[in-house]
């Protein structure tokens, strides 16, 4: 009688019923209390982060990035992790002028001290069973924009922490939109994505295993 644990609805629905699990059960990861905020940053700089280290997607965004949000505003940077540099090294110089910069793999403290000072997270989300960048860019008060598709669809709730849009265009929309936003609003953006992510905190995701144990 086995019981199966699954991090996100999206993997327990993906995952066949073929299987005869006694139960199964979905508890999240939890957020690492490195991406913590006690006091809240609302003095944010134009920029957009991608941190997904998959690149599905990247080709599309850098492409309406260079010919629509550049054109639009020369200002706003978009800050590209996870992603080998290497592979981009022969053209970083290309997309430097476009504001686009590559950073590899960094540390979570370097992460953490970009996303504080950002503007919003993208994070189309084709292919993620839990998601834990976006939990940790709300943590850090970043709205995502994303696509909604896999684990993000249960994540990111439209226009409250994040934004879902339909394609690419509509992203190309949205970023813009969201750098004319009033402060107001950017600050509720940011006070959403600290209260999204608090309920996936150490302290909170321990009683649901907790109560699996006990019930064992």
């Amino acid at each position: 009688k086995i019981t199966a644990i699954f991090v996100s609805k999206y993997l327990e629905n993906k995952t066949s019923k073929l299987y005869f699990f006694n139960k199964r059960i979905v508890i999240p990861n939890f957020l690492s209390d490195k991406f913590r905020i006690h006091k809240h940053n609302y003095k944010r700089k134009n920029n957009f982060i991608w941190s997904v280290q998959r690149e599905k997607g990247l080709k599309e965004t850098l492409d309406l990035w260079i010919n629509y949000i550049y054109q639009k505003n020369k200002k706003t940077k978009l800050f590209i992790f996870g992603i080998d540099k290497i592979r981009f090294g022969k053209l970083k110089d290309y997309y430097k002028k476009y504001n686009v910069f590559f950073f590899g793999r960094v540390k979570k403290s370097k992460l953490k001290k970009i996303y504080k000072t950002s503007l919003a997270m993208i994070c189309l989300g084709y292919d993620e069973t839990f998601c834990l960048n976006a939990i940790e860019a709300n943590a850090c008060g970043l709205p995502v924009l994303t696509f909604g598709k896999t684990a993000l669809k249960d994540i990111i709730k439209n226009n409250y922490n994040g934004v879902i849009v339909k394609d690419y265009k509509s992203l190309s929309n949205k970023i813009l939109e969201l750098l004319n936003k009033d402060k107001l609003i950017k600050k509720k953006y940011t006070d959403n994505s600290i209260k999204s992510s608090k309920k996936y905190h150490f302290n909170k995701i321990k009683k649901k295993w907790f109560k699996l144990f006990d019930n064992k």
